[in-house]
């Protein structure tokens, strides 16, 4: 998965159904690359598009966005309880390297911390379904 997908799927996590041009906007990225993504992201059955109207997840793509939040939650609390990271900066950092790790270590992080329910920065800490990176063929996240 490209960031430009994670950064989409987030912002319609949380801001619900948007056009690609308020995408755009909001992203400051140029409506070809927003578009692009869209379209990525509903080949993977991730959101669902009709042209000129709102983008909005599906209930995978909502499923996905959860896990990948919860990847980044659980990294936050490895930085600052074991690198004594402020919440902020952790956060922070945190996104830039959350695609990078298996559901298998996100699981013993969240085993390691008594599966927490909030992160340092005060956020809950949801789960998903199934865990995406798991799938038998990997393919989800490619």
């Amino acid at each position: 998965m490209l960031d430009i997908d994670y950064i989409v799927l987030k912002k319609l996590y949380k801001y619900g159904p948007l056009k690609v041009g308020e995408l755009a906007k909001n992203l400051k990225s140029p409506h070809s690359t927003i578009g692009s993504c869209i379209k990525r992201l509903e080949k993977k059955g991730y959101v669902v598009y009709n042209r000129y109207k709102s983008v909005y997840l599906s209930e995978k793509g909502k499923d996905l966005t959860i896990e990948l939040k919860r990847h980044s939650h659980l990294l936050e609390l490895l930085l600052v309880n074991e690198l004594e990271i402020e919440a902020e900066k952790a956060h922070n950092e945190c996104e830039k390297f959350n695609l990078l790790f298996s559901c298998e270590i996100i699981n013993k992080i969240c085993e390691r911390y008594g599966h927490p329910k909030k992160c340092p920065c005060g956020e809950e800490i949801l789960n998903s379904i199934d865990c995406f990176c798991e799938e038998k063929n990997n393919s989800s996240l490619n």
